[in-house]
C-alpha cells in the first residue's frame, strides 16, 4: 500500500512538472509585434524639423531638414505606436498632420496644425 501511495505521488508530480513547463503555443496578448509606418505630411514649402517616435521599444529623436514629407516603418510589441513632430511653414496656411499606418492602412489620423509654426502628434490608442 505504501509503495502504491509513493508511485501515485511520483506520477502526479512528474505529470505536474511535465504540464507546467511545457511550451504554450498561444502568445500573451498584446505581445505581438506589429509593423508599423508613420508618415508625417505637411503643406508645400513646409519643413519638417523634428519627429519623435517609436521603433521597437525605443523612443527615436529624429532632427533636420526633412522637408514637407517624412515616412518611416517600425515595428512596435510592448508600446503603443505614437509619433510627434515639429516644421515651419513658410505662411499662415501652412498645415502639418501625422498619420499611424497598419498593414497599408491608416488607422490613426491628427488633425491637421496650421500657422508658421508647426506642430502635431498622434498615439494609436
Amino acid at each position: 500500500m505504501k509503495n502504491l501511495r509513493k508511485v501515485s505521488l511520483i506520477l502526479l508530480s512528474l505529470a505536474f512538472t511535465f504540464s507546467s513547463c511545457s511550451k504554450d503555443d498561444d502568445p500573451t496578448p498584446g505581445s505581438e509585434t506589429k509593423e508599423v509606418q508613420y508618415k508625417i505630411i505637411g503643406s508645400s514649402g513646409v519643413n519638417i524639423s523634428t519627429v519623435v517616435y517609436y521603433d521597437g521599444d525605443t523612443p527615436v529623436s529624429k532632427t533636420g531638414n526633412f522637408g514637407s514629407e517624412w515616412t518611416s516603418d517600425a515595428k512596435i510589441s510592448t508600446k503603443t505606436p505614437m509619433i510627434s513632430a515639429n516644421g515651419i511653414g513658410p505662411n499662415d496656411n501652412s498645415t502639418l498632420k501625422a498619420q499611424i499606418i497598419v498593414d497599408g492602412k491608416v488607422v490613426k489620423e491628427s488633425a491637421a496644425s496650421s500657422g508658421k509654426v508647426l506642430q502635431t502628434s498622434i498615439s494609436f490608442f
